[in-house]
């Protein structure tokens, strides 16, 4: 008598009809696709997670323009503007004249003159001339030219204060946070100054990196004022003590 297992009459089934599959499962050849999809919305999510979300001075923010005159010079490919002012979310850009070749903020350069500023709610650039340039429609970089031009950073914490810095050129990346003041740069608070030919300023880390320059006539100086008491002296001690009352002797001569 032929005894049949399990596993023999599992053997002898029969194949599944075209099209047809097992109840309730999907064959190995379309579980793999399904499989690799759900590993990838998984790793998806994950990293998702871990990334940090993108700045805001990365976050595409529509752009205003407004100014009291325009001139396109359409043979020479030049717009002219006169008292312009530009806007992108908390940033501001105004000054007397500005130059571009056309309106496209994709990547170019503009160019500003008379009374430039570029500010947000915490840091201000003066200047009397400065190119600007945009990519990717943000404005990633300012390039200012003064005599001196101006740079002025408010620090909310732990209490609130002002750093403010002057050169003859003040490179400011806007994406790295971090300005380049060269030419008889300076940058000074309420206690210390600081200046030499080329100074780096990290506006976040609140961080500077002084240099001579390459002949060594300019070279690094700090200076540091002693903070006042409040009767506005700036030496409350000066090291001399009152003398002790005498003591009477118990009589007169």
């Amino acid at each position: 008598m032929a005894v049949s297992s399990p596993d023999r009459r599992r053997r002898l089934a029969p194949p599944p009809r075209p099209g047809e599959h097992a109840r309730g499962r999907a064959p190995a050849a379309a579980r793999i696709p399904l499989l690799a999809a759900a590993l990838a919305v998984a790793m998806a999510g994950a990293l998702a997670a871990l990334l940090p979300a993108a700045p805001a001075w990365a976050q595409q923010q529509e752009i205003q323009l407004d100014a009291a005159h325009t001139d396109f010079d359409r043979r020479n490919e030049r717009l002219l503007f006169d008292s312009i002012r530009i806007q992108q979310g908390p940033l501001v850009v105004t000054a007397d004249r500005a130059e571009a070749r056309d309106l496209d903020f994709e990547r170019g350069s503009w160019q500003f003159e008379g009374n430039v500023r570029i500010s947000n709610p915490q840091t201000t650039l003066e200047s009397e001339r400065a190119i600007i340039y945009f990519a990717d429609h943000r404005l990633t970089r300012a390039v200012a030219e003064g005599d001196p031009a101006r740079f002025t950073r408010v620090m909310p914490d732990p209490e609130e204060s002002e750093v403010q810095g002057t050169a003859n050129r003040i490179d400011y990346d806007l994406e790295q946070g971090e300005l380049t003041l060269a030419g008889q740069a300076a940058l000074r608070d309420e206690q210390r100054e600081v200046s030499g030919a080329r100074l780096v300023y990290r506006i976040e880390d609140d961080r500077l990196i002084a240099s001579a320059d390459e002949e060594g006539d300019e070279r690094v100086r700090i200076t540091i004022t002693p903070p006042r008491d409040d009767n506005g002296d700036d030496n409350p001690d000066d090291g001399q003590e009152e003398a002790p009352p005498q003591e009477d002797g118990g009589g007169s001569p």
